[in-house]
């Protein structure tokens, strides 16, 4: 039988204790979709420079990614067939002069995301600072989802997709959502 929360202390206290829960499993999502997004980065990275050693790359990109998915299917299991190689590529082409992960921003002035991705802050740096310091660094944001971005890379415009981009991060957009916005300029 549920106990009833007797007096207002007894209740702020179990609220930041769910608190507490609810921002430890956030945590943890937002930092298992960084790691993909960084994942999906660096082999469509590894994909295009392999790609560009070849003589004939149409033919020596469609070895390569044959090869790859094999390779990383047979050790990792699903997720690495051919089709989702070429997104991880189409996906570093699209993105490669950004930095994945989330700095903590002015626009996001709510203090729980903040705290949300604060942990992932000091990554974002010491990736940031190993990159030349000439090259002008943008974030791509972590709080997106592959499924976003995947959507993100069909936008041709570059100025239209980063405005979809930093929207969707700003106003929490689901994947959705922001599918669903997208149509509408579509039509």
């Amino acid at each position: 039988m549920e106990k009833v929360v007797n007096n207002k202390e007894e209740s702020n206290f179990l609220n930041s204790l769910k608190d507490i829960v609810k921002s430890a499993r956030q945590f943890a999502y937002n930092s298992v979709n960084l790691a993909q997004l960084r994942q999906n980065w660096y082999i469509g990275q590894k994909l295009v420079v392999q790609e560009q050693k070849g003589k004939d790359r149409a033919e020596y990109g469609k070895h390569v990614i044959k090869i790859a998915s094999k390779a990383l299917t047979d050790e990792f299991g699903s997720g690495y067939s051919e089709t989702n190689l070429r997104s991880f590529r189409k996906f570093y082409l699209t993105f490669k002069d950004y930095v994945i992960g989330q700095t903590l921003s002015a626009r996001f002035e709510d203090t729980k995301r903040q705290a949300l991705i604060a942990q992932s802050d000091k990554t974002i740096q010491q990736t940031v600072s190993a990159k030349s310091k000439d090259a002008i660094q943008q974030i791509l944001p972590a709080i997106l989802s592959w499924s976003h971005y995947e959507r993100l890379m069909r936008i041709k415009d570059k100025i239209i997709r980063d405005w979809y981009m930093k929207e969707s991060a700003e106003q929490m957009w689901n994947f959705r959502t922001l599918n669903r916005n997208i149509r509408m300029l579509d039509k």
